[in-house]
């Protein structure tokens, strides 16, 4: 895939207290979005260190996030109050190709359809996380073809080792659909918490092509304009 541009300015925006093991996988991730769109500056910019440069030509903020919620969002809505020039892009989820590869991880992990599937969140403060988990959930349950519930590592909702406990209730395994984008601490901890199976993230050894299209799906959404055609 290869994306030709000129001119304009991506910031792929990650939280600034990701650990080396997510920032090694962001990283990789935004290594590929450079290959892909080699005539867009795409900047691996954790949102502490977003600048303000004016003199720039056009600058989108995309967060690598998987909804609205979170210390991202908030950064980036005050740098764009305070910054005209600033266009900030949508999450990369809740989205159509992200529940594919939860699928595909459910798959890769051995995933029965008699299991009962639990989707691994991070828990968020505000209505727009439950909503986009909501919408994540419905996603991966269209494409699995059969009932997702959701559990969440962290913040309100059902915390999920009560919603594993839940889900053991009438199956014999829980499975674990970890709607997390990077291996870390999240993922550790959702390993921890009693189920028999749990998935890899989304981003899992090389990054994989549906992201790096996502991202630049975000920006060109942010830009007002159709992607070019692969």
């Amino acid at each position: 895939m290869s994306v030709h541009m000129t001119g304009e300015v991506l910031y792929a925006c990650s939280a600034a207290t990701a650990d080396p093991v997510q920032r090694a996988a962001l990283g990789s991730l935004v290594n590929a979005v450079r290959r892909d769109a080699p005539s867009v500056q795409v900047r691996d910019t954790p949102v502490d260190s977003l600048p303000h440069d004016e003199d720039l030509p056009v600058r989108v903020a995309v967060p690598l996030t998987l909804g609205e919620d979170g210390d991202v969002s908030e950064a980036l809505v005050l740098a764009s109050r305070g910054d005209s020039g600033l266009l900030v892009a949508g999450p990369l989820g809740p989205d159509w190709s992200l529940a594919e590869i939860c699928v595909q991880r459910l798959i890769e992990a051995g995933a029965r359809k008699e299991d009962a599937i639990v989707l691994g969140v991070t828990g968020g403060r505000h209505d727009a996380a439950s909503h986009g988990h909501a919408r994540a959930a419905r996603l991966v349950s269209a494409v699995w073809g059969g009932p997702v519930s959701i559990g969440a590592v962290g913040g309100p909702g059902v915390p999920l080792r009560d919603a594993i406990n839940l889900a053991r209730a009438d199956h014999q395994r829980v499975v674990v659909a970890s709607y997390v984008l990077t291996p870390g601490r999240t993922a550790d901890r959702m390993r921890q918490c009693g189920a028999d199976v749990v998935t890899a993230p989304l981003l899992d050894g090389a990054p994989e092509p549906r992201i790096t299209s996502l991202v630049l799906t975000r920006f060109h959404q942010a830009l007002g304009v159709s992607a070019p055609s692969l």
